[in-house]
């Protein structure tokens, strides 16, 4: 936080960049870059509006997509569902109980990893 005159201003969240989400889970192509961008920014932000643009942030798969058209598709519809709930667990701590450890008790001990060789670790 910065003060001026006396007034606290929060910093602003980094804005998401919605390319490289496309660029992340589209192979881009070549030529025709601005009709591709403009139809899969249409599926883009059908899915942002569906789930969230935090989410589509940090979402990936195993493999990039030709098109954003595969996501919302009904098939992966249930595996993107599963990957939000996820996504948005919060864990309900009234139904556990809060342990307390205690204090820490004797010295810390130090390790000293010495770099072995390949000899030297065989032989061990």
């Amino acid at each position: 936080m910065m003060l001026y005159s006396g007034v606290a201003k929060k910093k602003a969240k980094k804005k998401i960049n919605k390319k490289e989400i496309l660029s992340r889970l589209t192979l881009v192509p070549t030529k025709d870059k601005r009709l591709f961008y403009m139809r899969e920014m249409k599926f883009l932000n059908d899915l942002c509006e569906r789930y969230s643009e935090e989410f589509m942030n940090i979402i990936s798969f195993d493999k990039k997509f030709d098109s954003l058209a595969y996501i919302v598709c009904d098939k992966l519809k249930m595996t993107l569902d599963l990957k939000f709930r996820a996504f948005n667990f919060k864990i309900d701590e009234s139904k556990y109980i809060n342990y307390s450890i205690g204090d820490k008790e004797g010295e810390d001990v130090k390790i000293i990893n010495k770099p072995k060789t390949a000899k030297q670790f065989l032989n061990e």
